[in-house]
């Protein structure tokens, strides 16, 4: 199909998403002014160098998807309050955390932002200085009532951070990788060490929240990951975290802890506690979070909680006729709620209705 009809397409997609239900107002008016820019490019279809239209479409292709899954009906909502939460400690900005509703098991981060193209190269286009602030993530729609499960989405929250300031970046700055390796060439080496830095950045981010929560989530997906271009191996990453939980000197640690304090001004460091929701579990009840330390830390309580009922059995509701299924749900269950409960309560004091 040529780009014009597909922009029609995307057109009356985004339309419809604008007067969706399920939306928070914020991804109404993100719909709402998408639309416009491509009824604009339509409008002004020959304004416009092809190959700019083709880039655009691609990009405006790329976004849907991430809108798409944001409807509350489709997204997993309360974990998506918690890293809104998380992320108004680093910036100032209301931003909009979007969700990939994926049918494969995969969490990641995409950094790519329509609105900045749209701003950058639509030279005939009135944004109205629209510039929305939106972390684009992707995680198993089957997850999306499954908090226990999400905890790797602060690990791209992470990578969402370090992208916007750079930290990982200032990183190389402040202690260049050493020679390369016989074989790898300079460039090539530069990369690795910077994706590698990325990763233990995100990792620690990460375990700022969640605590060990953050490294036993990885070790249940890729527990024997080895050294990769991209990744760290999973023992290095787990060694990482732990020597920052334990507050144990790690040159890596204390080297991205500098460069963060560098382009932010703060530091990371643990803001998590670990409430105890044994009691209230083991009646079936939601717990009462009490701020946003047990707000992230009701990650880790869960984790902890779900892993002793699995193998030990502990709370009086499970008998022998539940499963693992069973068990899995109702714990997933009791933290999704719980995390509600907390969100109704804010939006309440604070008057927020979106």
């Amino acid at each position: 199909m040529t780009p014009s009809v597909n922009l029609h397409i995307l057109a009356e997609r985004f339309t419809q998403l604008s007067k969706s239900v399920y939306f928070d107002p914020a991804f109404r008016d993100f719909s709402h002014r998408t639309a416009g820019a491509i009824c604009h490019v339509l409008s002004h279809f020959d304004d416009y160098p092809e190959e700019l239209v083709r880039q655009f479409e691609k990009q405006v292709w790329r976004v849907m998807q991430f809108v798409r899954g944001s409807r509350s009906n489709d997204a997993p909502h309360e974990t998506q309050f918690v890293l809104r939460t998380a992320l108004r400690h680093w910036i100032d900005e209301e931003a909009l955390v979007s969700s990939a509703a994926l049918e494969d098991f995969n969490f990641f981060l995409n950094t790519e932002d329509v609105w900045d193209f749209i701003n950058r190269s639509l030279n005939h286009f009135d944004s109205e200085d629209y510039k929305p602030l939106v972390v684009r993530i992707g995680s198993p729609e089957v997850y999306k009532h499954r908090p226990v499960f999400c905890i790797p989405l602060f690990h791209e929250l992470g990578h969402f951070v370090d992208h916007y300031f750079e930290i990982s970046k200032t990183s190389f700055f402040l202690a260049p990788p050493a020679a390369p390796p016989q074989g790898i060439s300079r460039d090539n080496w530069n990369f690795i060490n910077l994706r590698h830095r990325m990763e233990h950045f995100a990792d620690i981010f990460s375990a700022c929240h969640c605590g060990e929560a953050s490294y036993k989530s990885l070790l249940a997906i890729a527990p024997n990951n080895q050294d990769s271009p991209t990744h760290p191996a999973t023992s290095k990453r787990v060694e990482v975290v732990s020597d920052f939980l334990s507050s144990t000197p790690n040159t890596m640690v204390a080297l991205l802890q500098k460069a963060c304090s560098i382009r932010t001004g703060k530091e990371l460091e643990a803001r998590f506690s670990n409430p105890n929701i044994e009691a209230s579990f083991d009646d079936v009840l939601t717990y009462e979070i009490k701020d946003d330390s047990e707000l992230f830390g009701i990650f880790l309580a869960g984790w902890e909680y779900l892993d002793t009922q699995i193998n030990d059995r502990t709370a009086s509701w499970i008998d022998g006729n539940i499963t693992i299924s069973g068990i899995e749900k109702t714990v997933n269950d009791l933290v999704e709620k719980s995390i509600r409960n907390y969100e109704i309560k804010e939006r309440w004091v604070h008057g927020t209705s979106d």
